[in-house]
């Protein structure tokens, strides 16, 4: 699971699903496909690769 910090309030939630054993370059082409994502509190941010952190 990769997970993001919300730019606005700092929250941590799931940014991305990657199934285990997934390369860095399937890793990339993901977190570069859908650069938006919207935090529980509503704000939306647009995120790059290095803003996901990897908590698997």
């Amino acid at each position: 699971m990769l997970m993001l910090k919300c730019k606005t309030c700092g929250e941590v939630f799931p940014g991305l699903y990657v199934p285990e054993g997934s390369t860095v370059s399937f890793k990339s082409t993901a977190t570069n496909n859908d650069p938006s994502h919207a935090c529980s509190r509503g704000h939306k941010n647009e995120y790059i690769t290095e803003d996901y952190l990897d908590w698997s």
